[in-house]
């Protein structure tokens, strides 16, 4: 067995045996990771705050061969992002945006775009706007793993000359008004939606942050992101449907 040290997020905890956690970490260097911690909780507690949900550590594994569960010997905290665990809302969509990364990514697939894309929304979670990061974090995060389609063109024809087109979420494609005529279930996309993702796509990060967009764009897209995960997804996440279920909540606080 190898020894290996990576920087990694904690995205996923679950207990094993008496003692024992079960980790899902996204490292820098080997991407989505899973690792045993043993001895490390005590009549249902953990010792400490190492493994905490969204904390960034490093670690010592030894990587074995025949399974995707490797053996943890060390772990220390980088940073524990103890913000994010302050309010309902902040660890909500911390939650949302550990089960999406776990969800679209493969074991052992290192994108060094998506552990930065964490390490920013988990920096900035507490003191920006939930929903407007959300779609930001989904859109990088789409595209980094090549499920978002090619936005710049119509994937019939190839016409790049039109500023709003019909997105189909069965094909993941954009199409020109001439070509979604094929897709039935191609559905008329705002000019300012189509404007918001492809900046996204073409900026860093800051810059996306910066990006001014209206209310009714922000509802659109967010209706079109949650439509795509469910039909990539087959099913509706965990913290999403959290997130909407404590809304009335946190709009009236």
């Amino acid at each position: 067995m190898a020894i290996q040290k990576a920087e990694v997020f904690v995205l996923k905890t679950q207990p094993y045996r008496s003692s024992s956690l079960i980790l899902t970490f996204y490292s820098k260097p080997f991407g989505k990771i899973r690792g045993i911690a043993k001895g490390v909780r005590r009549e249902g507690e953990i010792r400490g705050a190492v493994y905490e949900l969204f904390t960034h550590l490093e670690i010592v594994f030894y990587e074995k061969t025949r399974s995707d569960l490797h053996l943890i010997s060390e772990a220390s905290i980088i940073e524990s992002h103890d913000p994010l665990r302050a309010r309902l809302e902040t660890i909500a969509y911390a939650s949302y945006f550990s089960e999406l990364v776990d969800l679209v990514t493969e074991a052992h697939d290192p994108h060094e775009k998506i552990f930065e894309l964490l390490d920013f929304a988990f920096h900035f979670l507490p003191s920006l706007a939930t929903e407007h990061l959300s779609r930001l974090f989904e859109i990088k995060l789409l595209h980094e793993v090549g499920w978002l389609p090619y936005l710049k063109a119509c994937l019939g024809c190839r016409e790049t000359k039109f500023e709003a087109g019909f997105f189909s979420i069965q094909q993941g494609a954009l199409f020109c008004s001439r070509c979604a005529l094929q897709w039935p279930d191609a559905r008329p996309l705002d000019a300012d939606v189509l404007a918001v993702m492809r900046y996204y796509i073409a900026h860093d990060l800051e810059s996306s942050m910066k990006f001014r967009t209206t209310p009714q764009t922000d509802v659109q897209l967010a209706k079109l992101m949650e439509q795509f995960l469910l039909f990539r997804l087959n099913r509706t996440l965990k913290s999403r449907q959290f997130i909407h279920e404590i809304k009335p909540a946190l709009a009236s606080s």
